[in-house]
């Protein structure tokens, strides 16, 4: 129960770094207040927020291998990634459709580096927490990626749309295999969006990033969580 500790480290990607895509200044912007990680500290708790935008696992382990052995201090650590791993380069399938692309983190990579995470932190008396993903909306996100690039020749590779949508949750599907198989303590902020019959109105333009309505699903949950325990 996060209630019980004081000190957490919270390691993730641009979605818990707050970042939403803002329409009007077309840029993305961080939120200024009522943010989860704002909402933790006023629990109490003494919050460090190591999540950067585009972070993939493979690039916050090394950083994470760095910071234990400086001797970082935490009760919990939060760790959440996927979103980037999941990515591919859109320009390479623009140009070669029939060419083989890989993501940046292939899933086995992927569950292989969040599994050495767990087990590091562990290893320093630390206590980790897997949270999943919140989905994603292949419409908006395939529009986002295919600017200026040849979206017909995309389409081609991907076969359809909504391959999108699933290959992305293979790697939130992969982070929950991961909690169950080391018997972590896991947050599931996908369950709550899904729920909504128009998530994708909880999503920005670019149909990956939480838009406010969408973090302020994933602060009720995260605090819940921190709060009870569950």
């Amino acid at each position: 129960m996060i209630n019980l500790l004081k000190k957490i480290e919270v390691w993730g990607d641009s979605v818990l770094k707050g970042v939403i895509y803002d329409v009007q200044k077309k840029k993305y912007l961080r939120l200024k207040m009522d943010t989860i990680i704002n909402k933790l500290s006023e629990l109490g708790l003494s919050i460090k927020n190591n999540s950067r935008f585009g972070m993939t696992a493979p690039k916050a382990r090394n950083l994470m291998l760095n910071s234990l052995e400086k001797g970082t201090k935490a009760d919990i650590a939060i760790i959440e990634f996927g979103g980037n791993d999941c990515d591919y380069k859109w320009e390479e399938i623009s140009e070669d459709p029939k060419g083989h692309h890989l993501p940046k983190t292939p899933i086995n990579s992927f569950k292989e580096c969040i599994t050495d995470m767990v087990i590091r932190f562990r290893d320093h008396g630390i206590k980790p927490v897997l949270m999943n993903l919140p989905p994603i909306n292949s419409e908006k996100y395939f529009n986002w990626i295919s600017r200026g690039l040849n979206a017909d020749a995309i389409l081609s590779w991907l076969g359809d749309k909504e391959l999108i949508y699933r290959h992305h949750e293979s790697y939130s599907l992969a982070i929950m295999n991961v909690a169950q198989k080391l018997s972590c303590p896991f947050i599931d902020v996908r369950g709550p969006f899904l729920l909504k019959r128009d998530y994708y109105n909880y999503l920005c333009e670019d149909g990956i990033h939480p838009n406010e309505e969408g973090y302020n699903i994933m602060k009720q949950t995260i605090v819940k969580y921190a709060i009870n325990g569950v």
